[in-house]
This record gives structure tokens, C-alpha cells and sequence, in this order.
């Protein structure tokens, strides 16, 4: 069964939200990523970063963007057919094989669960080039190392997402999703923590492993946090040490 489009509306996106006062550590987290930025998804406000406005390669968050583009086409319930060149992309996730028919909309689950490049294929080859504002993308997949944006940037993109094509972060969020014709596991190394709300990782020899996610913070009145990390060796030891730090040295007055 196909899940409908869910929508945050304008009026809920921009609801005044109490805003977040912090204290810092000392010391720097432990974490091994190049840099990385901590925000509140509601109000924009930085509760942490570092090498925050360097332009990274992201690898597969890139699929993000590519998802956004196939919800606000005119093709998203159109058929497709999965060609040869198509499963020539890199990596075999996805499972998708030559011949297959597909309406668009379902390829978004292989693109997202599983971070198929088959079906970031599918998507360049039907819907042309793909493009989101602060975001420099010269594929669907994030494969090319030309695939860039700062941890800054990513922040207020994957805001922008989040609160304009909420459905995008529902699919990251489901466990598995069983198509027509096969299923699809969601492959992300943060899914199982607590109060994941949604995000996408990725992974390239120049980008190293990148990471946009979303978690509901106990400690905070359950106040949705965004992390981006980029240049990391180990995602979710990097991802606990950054919620550690909200933890330990953010609060509400």
C-alpha cells in the first residue's frame, strides 16, 4: 500500500515556539566529524557547531533533495521502467533489476530505505536535472564529490524539508516497506535510537559518512532537534556524543 503525501501546513511551521537557552561545555564533544551543526528544527537557533560554514561533499543525503524533486513534479504517479543503465549505477542497493515497471512514487522507498543509486537513476533519467537552493548538486545520488553544501546550509535546507514535505521523513522513519516488487530495509546506523524523527545518511571515499537527522529530545520537553554531520568515521558514536552534549549543557528557562 502506498503511504499518501503528508504535509506540514504554513500556519504550523511558523507557530511561535519558545526559544532555547543554553550553556556550553568547556571542552568540545567527543566526536570525530569534520563538522557539524546542532539547531532547534522549529526556530533556526545554532545550539552547536563546528566548521559550520565549510562547503562538504554529503554523498547520499544528496537523495534527500532528489525526493524532494520527484514530490513537487507532475511525474510522481507516472510508470517507469528500470533500464540497464540505470542498475549500471554504483552498488547494488535497491534490488531493483532491469525491466521492472514502477510507478515513481514507489522507487522513493529503494531511494531513501536503502539508498539505492539505481533508483536515484530512475529519478535524474525521468525528472532532468536535480537542484534545491544552498545546495550545490551535479547528481541525484550524491556519488559525485561535486555534491556540496556546508553544515550550515544542510541545516536550513533540511528544516525547509521538514516542516514543506513531511512525508519525506516519515519514509525514513518506517523499518521496512514491502513494494510489488520486493521490500526494502531501512539501512540507517541512527534509526533504532530514541526519538528518531527521520533524516538521511550517506557515505562516500571524499565525503567520508554524512548525516541529517532529526530526534525528539526528552530532556527538552521533547523539542525537535536537528543534527548534520559531515566527515565523520563513525556516525552513530558521533551522533550519541552530540545528543549527550544537548544532554548535559541545554536548557529550558
Amino acid at each position: 500500500m502506498t503511504m499518501p503525501p503528508r504535509t506540514v501546513s504554513s500556519e504550523a511551521s511558523t507557530t511561535s515556539v519558545e526559544p532555547i537557552h543554553y550553556t556550553k561545555l568547556d571542552t568540545r564533544p567527543n566526536v570525530s566529524a569534520r563538522a557539524y551543526t546542532v539547531f532547534d528544527i522549529n526556530t533556526g537557533e545554532v545550539l552547536f557547531s563546528q566548521n559550520s560554514d565549510e562547503p562538504l561533499p554529503i554523498a547520499s543525503v544528496t537523495k534527500l533533495f532528489t525526493a524532494s524533486a520527484a514530490l513537487r513534479s507532475s511525474q510522481l504517479d507516472s510508470q517507469v521502467e528500470v533500464t540497464q543503465d540505470d542498475v549500471a549505477a554504483e552498488g547494488r542497493a535497491g534490488k531493483l533489476e532491469a525491466g521492472q515497471k514502477y510507478v515513481l512514487r514507489d522507487l522513493l522507498f529503494p531511494l531513501l530505505l536503502e539508498s539505492s543509486n539505481d533508483a536515484a537513476a530512475v529519478f535524474e533519467r525521468t525528472l532532468g536535472k536535480i537542484s534545491f537552493p544552498q545546495v550545490q548538486l551535479a547528481d541525484a545520488s550524491g556519488l559525485s564529490s561535486y555534491n556540496v553544501a556546508s553544515a550550515s546550509d544542510l541545516a536550513a535546507s533540511v528544516s525547509q524539508l521538514y516542516h514543506q514535505q513531511a512525508y519525506l521523513f516519515d519514509i525514513t522513519k518506517l523499518p521496512q516497506y514491502i513494494g510489488s516488487e520486493t521490500g526494502w530495509v531501512n539501512n540507517s546506523p541512527v534509526r533504532d535510537l530514541p526519538g528518531y524523527q527521520g533524516g538521511k545518511h550517506g557515505y562516500t571515499t571524499a565525503a567520508n559518512r554524512t548525516l541529517v537527522a532529526i530526534f525528539s529530545e526528552p530532556t527538552l520537553a521533547n523539542r525537535e532537534i536537528g543534527y548534520v554531520i559531515l566527515g565523520s568515521n563513525d556516525l552513530k558514536a558521533d551522533t550519541l556524543s552530540l545528543r549527550e552534549l544537548v544532554t548535559n549543557s541545554v536548557r529550558l528557562e
